[in-house]
């Protein structure tokens, strides 16, 4: 299940998908430079969560949760497609892979400013070209497009270890909606 972030976390994380390369590196440079100054103590935080991290540990967890975070993005995007590329796909404009996006039929996530879309939502046996019941499950999940990309390819206790995408598939299209109803609820 994807924990729900409040929604600063998730304007956050929003502009961090939206990062180039260079980008990237110098919000971890700054990051470095604003860990190393020091922050107001307060003792009875800290007789609650023990010693505080040394600056230079801070930065390195900082920076290998970003590094984690990055990798984790572009792994799930690896086979992503372009717009162009699901429009020949579908035998559409290009245009309407972003309308599909918008009318929350097909999923798009924007990575570097362009909407890549997962290469493993199309299905050339459907009326839809996409798996059915996919489209209901993008409309029930009421969290960030990234967020549902992540939940719907991750295995799920409640689908006994298999992702979401793999009980679509097997036909589960009531209980995944039911499932992707509750993702992001706190």
């Amino acid at each position: 299940m994807v924990i729900a972030r409040n929604p600063q976390e998730e304007t956050y994380l929003e502009v961090l998908r939206t990062l180039r390369t260079e980008e990237q590196n110098l919000l971890i440079d700054r990051l470095k430079a604003l860990s190393e100054q020091p922050a107001p103590r307060d003792s009875a935080l800290d007789a609650l969560i023990g010693q505080p991290l040394a600056p230079a540990e801070k930065v390195k967890l900082e920076i290998e949760t970003l590094t984690q975070y990055f990798h984790y993005r572009r792994h799930l995007l690896a086979c992503a497609l372009t717009a162009s590329q699901v429009a020949k796909r579908l035998g559409t404009s290009r245009q309407t892979p972003h309308d599909r996006v918008k009318a929350r039929t097909l999923l798009g996530v924007l990575d570097n400013g362009v909407v890549k879309f997962p290469s493993w939502q199309f299905d050339p046996a459907s009326s839809e070209g996409v798996i059915p019941g996919l489209p209901d499950v993008l409309k029930a999940l009421q969290v960030s497009d990234f967020a549902k990309l992540s939940w719907l390819t991750h295995p799920q206790p409640v689908f006994e270890g298999q992702t979401p995408i793999e009980r679509l598939k097997a036909g589960d299209v009531d209980r995944v909606v039911q499932e992707a109803r509750a993702v992001g609820v706190v």
